[in-house]
């Protein structure tokens, strides 16, 4: 989860793992393992993908697969409750009957990026009284209540899927590119601590360097070095917040080679200092 964009969350232990809370508005792009379903409680946004935008209002509730790079622009008077399933441990769930193909596609990835169900929408009315009482129940955690966000949480994929918002593609019918970029991005997003160039990245996967770079200005509108600092920036924010690991130390953990350069790229990316975010996020919780 990334705490970063995420206050006041409350974990449950039941095997969807869900966590719940406010979203922290900022411009700034965001990446995360998560399945992220947003209720758009105030004011008005607009949600940046690399290859497009969407327009939410008062009541949209909306959905973003995992690893699916976005930021919020033009957001006036925005307020966002926002439900993050984490999807860790698909083989637990799919003995739960959540179809094996369906917890594949959401995992991956390989389904529909961005969808919203709105109060336009005739079912509109159950999606966002399921929305209400999950976040309800784990907020309170009244007995059994396990229970109750397991059915709930059934019920809104239920609505998004059956009503044609979200769709799970077929990996053999993307395209070349978007394979390889896939192949890329999980190396990346389980090694990212490490010391990784386009050199590594090429004999590991077997593409070339500008292959590589070709593939992140193109399909993410990034650059691979971005990437990668996003990344490690992410994780540090999320330690500082967490935890009372030094610093120095949360900047080797983050996949820094220095303290100079951690520093440097914190405050290039976050518009403050690591310390001044440790105090200011401890103290909005």
């Amino acid at each position: 989860m990334s705490i970063d964009f995420l206050r006041s969350s409350s974990t449950s232990s039941s095997t969807f793992r869900v966590a719940c809370g406010e979203m922290i508005i900022s411009d700034r792009w965001n990446l995360h393992n998560e399945v992220f379903l947003g209720l758009v409680r105030a004011g008005v946004l607009t949600i940046e993908t690399a290859t497009n935008s969407y327009s939410l209002r008062q009541g949209d509730i909306y959905f973003i697969s995992p690893n699916q790079k976005y930021r919020i622009t033009n957001h006036k008077g925005a307020e966002v409750d926002v439900i993050l399933l984490n999807l860790a441990k698909p083989a637990s769930l799919t003995q739960e009957y959540i179809p094996q193909s369906a917890i594949r596609g959401l995992t991956s990835g390989n389904c529909t990026h961005f969808a919203k169900i709105t109060p336009d929408n005739y079912y509109y009315g159950e999606a966002l009284s399921s929305f209400k009482a999950v976040t309800r129940a784990e907020i309170e955690k009244p007995s059994y209540f396990q229970l109750l966000v397991h059915g709930k949480m059934y019920e809104i994929f239920y609505l998004f899927f059956s009503n044609g918002h979200i769709q799970i593609m077929d990996i053999e019918t993307q395209g070349k590119k978007y394979r390889a970029l896939r192949r890329v991005t999980e190396y990346i997003n389980e090694n990212f601590c490490e010391a990784i160039s386009l050199d590594t990245i090429a004999a590991t996967t077997g593409l070339s360097r500008y292959y590589v770079s070709h593939l992140f200005k193109e399909l993410m509108n990034t650059t691979f070095v971005n990437y990668i600092n996003e990344l490690r920036l992410t994780r540090a924010a999320m330690l500082l917040t967490t935890t009372d690991i030094p610093i120095i130390e949360i900047a080797g953990m983050s996949g820094f080679n220095n303290i100079s350069n951690f520093n440097r790229a914190f405050k290039m990316y976050y518009n403050t200092t690591p310390s001044k975010y440790r105090r200011t996020e401890r103290q909005s919780l």
